[in-house]
């Protein structure tokens, strides 16, 4: 994975990082959303198996700080492992029904907002797993960076979230203005001979604090490589 070049954190300028992957993971990130939200029923209908692992049910501001206990306690590759990614968070994760090589787990948050849970290899070859923490905010209705989809609803407000990633020593960009919002972070672990990658994609909510709509997670994608640690 090439490496996004590191700017201020107010910066606008677009990351080095490979736009099409990081753009293809905001894409990913709304259409696997859907895979999390149970489908309207117009009538009640006779129980049926839920088609994927269903994790506890956890308040917004739990999963928020077990993402962030997560990001902060990323060292090695093994911190990608199902195992320890189902540790930290408190979600134990099961095989996707749709692929044996994923481990996934898809549960509610209090506050009507659902939360997915995916652990797989995303890029062979490279240390660790890929992980992706998916927030469906309320009243999802599809991809809300659609107009036809926006929301007034926030999962996490995205501006203390970046902030407080910061603060464990990731630089950020912001992704290009033609492409989706998303911002990438990058941190150097030389000691281990590893950096961590983080994608934080976005979406807008239309709340009124914000003449173009609040920045919120939509989700957190994290990987690892050991192809250009900066060892400074």
């Amino acid at each position: 994975m090439t490496a996004p070049t590191s700017v201020p954190p107010d910066a606008t300028a677009p990351t080095d990082n490979p736009a099409d992957a990081a753009a293809a993971a905001a894409d990913r990130a709304a259409a696997y959303a859907e895979s999390v939200t149970p489908p309207p029923r117009a009538n009640p209908a006779p129980s049926t198996p839920l088609p994927l692992p269903q994790g506890p049910a956890l308040t917004t501001q739990e999963l928020r700080a077990r993402v962030l206990k997560l990001i902060a306690g990323l060292k090695t590759a093994r911190d990608t492992e199902a195992a320890h990614v189902a540790q930290v968070l408190g979600t134990p994760l099961g095989p996707d029904p749709k692929d044996a090589e994923r481990q996934r787990v898809a549960g509610p948050l209090v506050d009507g907002v659902r939360y997915g849970v995916s652990v797989d290899t995303l890029y062979p070859g490279t240390p660790g797993q890929h992980v992706e923490i998916r927030w469906v905010p309320a009243g999802w209705k599809g991809d809300p960076r659609k107009p036809e989809n926006a929301l007034s609803t926030c999962s996490v407000d995205f501006g203390p979230f970046s902030d407080e990633i910061a603060a464990m020593g990731y630089a950020r960009s912001k992704s290009a203005p033609h492409l989706k919002e998303f911002w990438s972070f990058r941190k150097d672990v030389p000691a281990n001979n590893i950096t961590f990658y983080l994608v934080v994609t976005l979406y807008r909510a239309l709340d009124g604090s914000d003449p173009k709509g609040r920045p919120c997670v939509m989700s957190v994608e994290i990987d690892a490589d050991d192809a250009e640690v900066d060892h400074g």
